[in-house]
């Protein structure tokens, strides 16, 4: 299989989105329209640049796409080598200082000492290198646990890094977690305030720890007496979510790690999604906002309830 490619025709497919397209991904709508592209190969193709909506290049799969629109997708000279085809990476969100990604659970943020391939960082820096022809320089910006999916955020140059490292630094940036927990707490918000101290690979509650704050709102009640929490941890401590959940006995279902062994979900995921985050824009200082939807995982488990 070294150096073998795989090529996707020579050709180029020009679609217009009709009435009952509206609103549909553009990966989804893509795979529907044209018979040699699956829906990975779809995502593979915008995400190389090779896609536009009425004439402007389009980079996020997940892009809705209105009725009336042209979308025209090049696959002339189309390839990627299979030894290297990871499935591509969500874009929510690129300019020329930050590109966040949509990272789904089980994937690493980072590489470390025991896993240095099939990081997140990893994906999204052949992803960009190969879409642009030249390695892509990213600055990581903050960290999810391998189980934990939803927004990575990276910078694309170094003065980027620094003024939302600086950001972070005064508490500028604020996080938005979902997450599906046991029970139902009460009183349905509050603040978490529980020091912890961080050991190797966990985190455990202790007097003479780190301050950490999380505050959360019970948004929804789930069946088997379970509940969806909106969580806003105010301090940045490892594994933070997870502990102070644990703490008050509503572990976040799915995390064996921190007392939730007995309740598994339909998808035996960690059931924790970044869902938005909230900095002031590098490039100019003003409000700027990446969301990401919560994953079917999440829509199967509420589901049962209703």
């Amino acid at each position: 299989m070294d150096g073998e490619k795989t090529t996707w025709g020579v050709s180029t497919h020009r679609l217009l989105a009709h009435a009952e397209d509206g609103g549909k991904r553009l990966d989804v709508l893509l795979a529907e329209r044209i018979p040699e592209l699956s829906r990975r190969r779809a995502r593979l193709l915008i995400a190389a640049g090779a896609v536009s909506i009425d004439a402007r290049r389009v980079l996020v799969q997940s892009r809705p796409v209105c009725a009336g629109q042209e979308i025209v997708c090049n696959l002339q000279a189309f390839s990627f080598p299979e030894s290297e085809a990871a499935e591509p990476l969500t874009i929510l969100h690129e300019d020329a200082w930050l590109v966040a990604f949509d990272k789904p659970a089980g994937m690493p943020s980072h590489p470390t000492f025991a896993r240095k391939v099939g990081t997140a960082l990893q994906i999204a820096e052949d992803q960009l290198r190969h879409r642009e022809g030249r390695k892509v320089p990213l600055w990581p910006l903050h960290r999810l646990d391998a189980a934990t999916s939803g927004i990575l955020l990276f910078a694309k140059t170094q003065p980027a890094a620094r003024a939302v490292n600086q950001n972070f630094a005064r508490r500028r940036v604020v996080k938005h977690y979902q997450a599906i927990v046991v029970g139902v707490p009460s009183p349905a918000s509050g603040e978490i305030r529980l020091a912890l101290a961080e050991g190797h690979l966990r985190s455990e509650p202790h007097a003479t720890g780190k301050e950490a704050v999380t505050r959360y709102r019970v948004s929804k009640n789930v069946a088997g007496g379970r509940s969806l929490l909106e969580l806003e941890p105010l301090t940045g401590r490892m594994h933070q979510l997870r502990v102070h959940l644990a703490a008050i006995g509503h572990p976040v279902v799915g995390d064996s790690k921190y007392g939730a062994r007995e309740f598994r979900t339909t998808e035996t995921r960690l059931m924790l999604h970044a869902s938005r985050i909230e900095l002031p824009h590098p490039g100019n200082g003003r409000p700027f906002v990446v969301e990401s939807p919560l994953p079917a995982a999440f829509h199967t488990e509420i589901e049962r309830a209703e």
